[in-house]
């Protein structure tokens, strides 16, 4: 720089506040546009590879396992002569407890709703003189699981219980 010059003057052009201002606008959409088309291009690339992933993975159809609505076993009700108080709902818990109970080699002879009693029923099984007090509110897969070990104790130990066995609480068992 010569003597007596000002930093202006070795400019070529004096840029002015408003110049400085426009310039650093515009530099910041360049890098905004920038940013966008780059999220744009992994958004097109991620959707390709998630197609190209479904095709190569072809979908299998799910099993839909039905469960039987119609119990086998008599249900009786005991408030009535009539079983217009059977409800579908404990059909399906009962049929349920029939497969499951089905599955241990044990057949289920009859049903009855108890009077007075509410999410409660007695099951008889096949062979047996003593029948099962059973909780609704649980479910059959839990409860034919306690009546078989139930079953599998008493006979192990020789037990005839006289009326019946309790297995209305998980994890215990209670025989009279």
């Amino acid at each position: 720089m010569k003597r007596g010059q000002t930093i202006v003057a070795e400019r070529e052009k004096v840029e002015t506040s408003s110049e400085r201002m426009y310039a650093r606008k515009k530099s910041k959409h360049k890098r905004t546009f920038a940013v966008i088309v780059v999220v744009l291009i992994l958004a097109v690339l991620v959707a390709a590879a998630i197609t190209a992933w479904r095709k190569l993975m072809p979908v299998e159809p799910t099993k839909i396992e039905t469960i039987p609505v119609t119990p086998q076993a008599m249900i009786i009700d005991e408030a009535s002569n009539d079983n217009s108080n059977v409800t579908t709902r404990l059909k399906e818990y009962v049929a349920n407890l029939e497969t499951d109970l089905k599955d241990a080699n044990y057949k289920v002879n009859r049903v009855t709703l108890p009077t007075g009693k509410s999410r409660e029923i007695y099951v008889d099984i096949e062979g047996r003189s003593y029948f099962f007090k059973v909780n609704t509110d649980r479910g059959a897969g839990v409860t034919a699981e306690d009546i078989t070990r139930m079953i599998k104790y008493l006979d192990e130990k020789n037990i005839k219980p006289s009326k019946y066995v309790d297995v209305r609480v998980e994890g215990k068992a209670f025989y009279l």
